[in-house]
């Protein structure tokens, strides 16, 4: 597709080079002779890029720009101020009106052109991102949406495995429990999500509540506790009593939790040992999860909840890992105003671990 670009100078001869050169190169050209015409002629069609002079009779290029990049239907299209003007300040003036870049005054014919191929290569990617985030984020939402049926259906037949007599037996009621409280959890995962505005438009996954991370943590456990039997593994609390409520959304901090934990247990050997832990601290609260792995060589730290980062340490047992736990740990709770980290003491092991401001 041919793109646009609108020339608005009042000097005849400025106009006749950008016309001469940009229209032997194949794009198609707007002309505007002052600030007035470049507004109505956006008005009713949007270029894909403008060449603004600075200096114009009626309204100046930094006021016909600030007025471009007010309006909706133009704030995206890039501006290039043409200018004589030298001074420091005046460039940063074109910067600060909603220019990106400039071309001094007078023109050459190769560094407009270069300026120009530029400037549209970069609004071309710009234009494909969006398009990829926004069919990525529609596909998600619609995985999303159908995964709640069969997860529903998975609910309604364990409550009806429940009701029927061969599974009066305590422990299959109790992995019946099991079942249907990771389900649950499934399910509030993926209404949360699909509440979730993207995070350019600063929207926080869910209003802050009053939260009891030692209820959580009591729930986290009794949910992984079938993962730390198949292991051997001896999975423990360690909550501190009277804990202050934590100030976040309730789902969001579960969901991180289970992933800590989760996390611990995958890379902690059989017959080792994984430990939640509250407490408080100055301004709010930490929640620990301490195992008994390998811990994480120095130099990979810095990439423990980087998205996707392949560190050395594998899980013991052969479960699959993406590297994605720990990367939505942080960004679950960064969202509510926490912050994330690990240590490893020198005894070995990990400690994962995030704080939340209290209530």
């Amino acid at each position: 597709m041919t793109e646009t670009i609108l020339i608005v100078d009042d000097t005849p001869a400025n106009l006749g080079v950008l016309v001469e050169t940009l229209g032997a190169a194949g794009y198609q050209l707007m002309v505007a002779e002052d600030g007035e015409e470049a507004l109505a002629q956006t008005a009713q069609l949007q270029p894909d890029l403008i060449l603004l002079d600075v200096m114009m009779p009626g309204l100046d290029g930094f006021e016909t720009c600030r007025r471009l990049k007010a309006r909706a239907a133009t704030r995206e299209v890039p501006v290039l101020f043409m200018t004589a003007l030298s001074e420091t300040a005046d460039k940063v003036k074109a910067f600060e009106a909603g220019g990106l870049d400039y071309i001094t005054k007078p023109i050459e014919h190769e560094e407009a052109l270069a300026r120009v191929r530029t400037h549209l290569a970069l609004r071309r990617l710009q234009r494909e991102l969006r398009e990829q985030l926004a069919l990525k984020e529609r596909f998600m939402r619609i995985a999303s949406h159908d995964l709640r049926n069969p997860l529903c259906l998975i609910l309604m037949a364990g409550d009806l495995a429940k009701r029927h007599p061969a599974a009066a037996t305590p422990a299959l009621t109790q992995h019946l429990d099991s079942m249907a409280e990771s389900a649950a959890q499934m399910r509030r995962i993926i209404d949360t999500f699909l509440e979730i505005r993207a995070p350019a438009a600063g929207v926080n996954p869910g209003a802050p509540g009053r939260v009891d991370l030692n209820l959580i943590g009591e729930a986290v456990v009794r949910q992984q506790s079938h993962a730390a039997e198949r292991k051997e593994i001896i999975l423990t609390t360690e909550l501190t009593a009277g804990l202050p409520l934590a100030r976040c959304e309730a789902g969001l901090a579960y969901q991180a939790c289970t992933n800590l934990t989760s996390n611990a247990l995958k890379f902690t050997p059989a017959g080792g040992r994984v430990t939640f832990t509250t407490r408080a601290i100055d301004g709010g609260l930490r929640v620990e999860v301490r195992d008994s792995g390998p811990g994480v060589p120095v130099g990979e730290r810095a990439r423990l909840f980087v998205e996707h980062a392949r560190l050395s340490p594998r899980p013991t047992a052969g479960e699959e890992s993406n590297g994605l736990g720990l990367a939505i740990v942080k960004h679950l709770v960064e969202s509510q105003g926490g912050a994330v980290g690990a240590d490893f003491p020198a005894g070995g092991g990990g400690v994962f671990w995030f704080e939340l401001p209290a209530r």
